[in-house]
C-alpha cells in the first residue's frame, strides 16, 4: 500500500506503524519534501469520490497563517495550491492496491483495511 504523509508528522507514522504491526508493507511518500502533482491529487479526488475540500489540512499552520478559510477556490485552484505545499494535504493519504483512496487516519479502519476488510 501506498502511504503519503509527513515524515515528521506523528499520526502519519502512527498510521505507518498500525499498518506494518498488522502484516502490510508500506511505501512511505513525503508530500513535504515531494507535493504530489495536480494529475495525483485529481486522481485521489477520483478514486475516493470525496470533494476536494476533505483534501485541504484546515488544522495546519499553513492554511490559518494564509487565511485559506476565506478562499473561495475552484476545485482547480485547491489542487494547484495542494500540489505547491504538502502541507496543505491532510495526512494521511492511504491508496491501497484495488486504489481506494482513504484520507487522514483512524486506527480501527486502518486495521481493517490492513486485514483485507475494508478494501
Amino acid at each position: 500500500m501506498k502511504l503519503y504523509g509527513y515524515k515528521r508528522c506523528s499520526t502519519c507514522r502512527e498510521a505507518q506503524k498500525t499498518l506494518e504491526a498488522n502484516g502490510v508493507k508500506v511505501e512511505f511518500h513525503d508530500i513535504v519534501e515531494q507535493p504530489p502533482s495536480p494529475d495525483r491529487i485529481r486522481e485521489w479526488v477520483a478514486q475516493s469520490g470525496r470533494p476536494i475540500e476533505e483534501f485541504v489540512n484546515t488544522r495546519g499552520t499553513v492554511y490559518r497563517e494564509r487565511d485559506l478559510k476565506r478562499a473561495n477556490f475552484t476545485e482547480d485552484e485547491w489542487i494547484r495550491e495542494l500540489s505547491r505545499d504538502g502541507k496543505l494535504l491532510k495526512r494521511p493519504i492511504l491508496v491501497t492496491p484495488a486504489n481506494r483512496v482513504y484520507i487522514g487516519y483512524h486506527e480501527g479502519a486502518y486495521r481493517r483495511i490492513a486485514l483485507g476488510e475494508d478494501q
